[in-house]
Order: C-alpha cells, then structure tokens, then sequence
C-alpha cells in the first residue's frame, strides 16, 4: 500500500471518528432526558424510597448581601464516572454531568441548568432570569453547544404581566418565542456570558469539592 493511500484511509478514519464525536440538538437532548431520567431515580417516592440511592453533591449559601440583602443560593452537581485508572480500582475518576443552581436577589429569583459532557464541555446551559434584557422581564434561555461552538440559542419572553415572580411559578408559566438561531443577538450576550462563566466556574467548583473529600 503507497503512502499516498495509507494516509488517506488515516485521514478518512479521523475524519469518521472525529463526526462521530459531534454534538447536535437531538444528541443534546437524548442525554439531557436521560440525565432527568437517573435524577427521577434518585428521587424518594411516597414512602421514602428511591429506585438508585442518590449520588450528588448539594451546596446551599446563606448570605446578607448590601442593597439586596437575604440572598441563598442552593447549587446542586451530578457526577458521572469515568474509566479507572487501575483495572478494578472500585473508586474511579468522577466528571461534573448536571448542575442546578436556584438563587435569589432581593424578590428576583433566578434558576439555571448546565449539562456537561466527559470531557468538561458545556452541552447545554438553560436558565430563567429576569436579567436577560434591561426591562426586567423574565426570560427562558436555552444554549445547545458542540464543544466550543453554538449550535443554537433560542430566547422566550414570559408571556404575562410584568412582576416579581417565584421561580417555581415561572417554571410552570407560559413563555413566547422571540429568536431562536445559530447567534446570539446583542441584547442577549451580556446574560449569555455570565451563564457561559458560571458553567467554568461550576466545573472549577466541582473539582474543587470532588478532590477534598472522602472516596
């Protein structure tokens, strides 16, 4: 075989692996389902049982912050496990999969999901906030990424009167689409940033609770 040939069929097998490896929408949401799925596992039915004793780490904050002042925050991380680096090594190697965070600033509360592969890549960032745009309006925002580029945006406007809700309220209310594309318009990139920033610093948090305690 010339040299010629062999570096082809190479070429065509990296290629091949490297397509394979490719993120899209419905790979996105497959995993996001399927990560729901195992956290449905760990949650207690009726009579204080569960189908997959949980594994996660929960972190809540209790803060008086000036002008806003009562602030909790409660972040909770999903791991998933990777190959050991010794053959049977019953402790293996954790990776950050799923964060939530719910939080507040004064009345304004705020609640944001991040998906993560093996590797550390943000997949999917969603988030209801009031601060997506200046007139205070909640918003739905949902971030689907193949490695480090933007597969979609996609932004809805809470479809209802202007007012401080609960998040919990929000999440069962009625949002309407305003733009969804392969870019991110202006008035939405000063909150997509500080979303893309706290999936960094999760992953940064993570390690830093995952290599301080006990196996």
């Amino acid at each position: 075989m010339s040299k010629k040939v062999l570096f082809t069929l190479l070429l065509g097998v990296a290629w091949a692996l490297s397509a394979s490896a490719q993120q899209t929408i419905e790979s996105i949401r497959k995993v996001y389902q399927e990560v729901h799925e195992m956290i449905d596992q760990m949650t207690p039915n009726a009579d204080r049982e569960w189908a997959t004793p949980p594994e996660y780490f929960d972190l809540q904050v209790v803060q008086n912050l000036p002008a806003t002042g009562p602030h909790k925050e409660n972040i909770r991380m999903f791991y998933g496990e990777l190959e050991p680096e010794e053959e049977g090594d019953p402790y293996p190697p954790h990776f950050l999969r799923f964060v939530t965070a719910k939080y507040n600033f004064a009345v304004r509360e705020f609640y944001e999901e991040y998906l993560y592969d093996d590797k550390g890549n943000v997949l999917f960032i969603y988030a209801i906030t009031p601060d997506a745009t200046d007139d205070m309006i909640p918003y739905e925002l949902r971030l689907y990424f193949d490695g480090g580029r933007l597969l979609r945006f996609n932004a809805k406007r809470y479809d209802g009167q202007p007012s401080y809700l609960d998040i919990a309220t929000l999440r069962s209310s009625t949002f309407k689409e305003e733009y969804t594309g392969k870019s991110i318009p202006e008035k939405f990139s000063r909150e997509t940033n500080r979303c893309k920033q706290r999936a960094r610093r999760f992953l940064t948090m993570f390690k830093g609770i995952d290599d301080n305690t006990y196996l």
